[in-house]
């Protein structure tokens, strides 16, 4: 009887941690539920209020990582983000659910506006065009991947006008070293247009471009009159 009297705390501490480790799961203290908190962060995206919002909704994705509103939260950040003209942000949140949620239906809507995040930031043809390649590298993959996707046409619709614009800048510091009489760095762009920007409009004609600058340059030496090369 003493032993099994002994043995009757051994016989319940596994019963005592089930009850005490159960107690623990449950929601912290003073924390709302998920979906109360996900309709105020919308609710002050609606308003107007970034970073109240954002706020919120990174509290559904810290206290609710499992839950399927924690994925919403973060795909209604970046478009916060993005709805705001914060670029940036936007593009570091839509990058972010691309990395977590690589197999999700919203996979593709990220990566599209991706894309848009880099064509709404790029400047002119005649400036730095670092935002440009980076829209079309991210156009081009969108639609490698999803070419059936609704936002297919839009892609192709701003990619196209992304490289315009690259064309553009290409033929314009072209015809700066064509002025120079820097026939070589002129005819190496001019080039390059006429082989990776085929089917894009441009307001130039690139062939006659190329005969202008391909075809002359101070390294070709003047031809000998016909009585000298005779002799020579």
């Amino acid at each position: 009887m003493k032993t099994t009297i002994k043995l009757l705390p051994l016989l319940l501490l596994p019963a005592l941690c089930i009850v005490y480790l159960a107690g623990c799961a449950h929601e912290p203290t003073g924390i709302r539920p998920a979906p109360e908190i996900f309709q105020e962060a919308s609710d002050l995206a609606k308003d107007g209020k970034v970073d109240k919002a954002a706020e919120k909704f990174m509290e559904v994705r810290t206290y609710y990582p499992g839950d399927e509103l924690a994925r919403k939260s973060l795909l209604a950040t970046a478009d916060l983000y993005f709805d705001n003209e914060l670029y940036e942000s936007a593009l570091q949140s839509y990058e972010e659910f691309r990395l977590l949620y690589p197999t999700d239906p919203q996979a593709g809507y990220a990566l599209f506006r991706v894309g848009m995040s880099y064509f709404k930031q790029m400047s002119t043809f005649d400036r730095d065009q670092t935002q440009t390649v980076k829209a079309i590298n991210a156009f081009e993959s969108f639609l490698a991947s999803y070419s059936s996707s609704p936002y297919a046409q839009t892609a192709k619709d701003n990619l196209l006008e992304a490289r315009k614009v690259l064309a553009k800048n290409y033929l314009t510091i072209g015809k700066f070293y064509l002025k120079q009489k820097d026939y070589k760095g002129a005819c190496k762009r001019f080039q390059y247009v006429q082989k990776n920007f085929a089917g894009v409009p441009v307001e130039d004609d690139v062939a006659d471009l190329i005969s202008r600058s391909c075809s002359t340059g101070p390294e070709q030496p003047a031809q000998k009159p016909w009585w000298k090369r005779l002799f020579s």
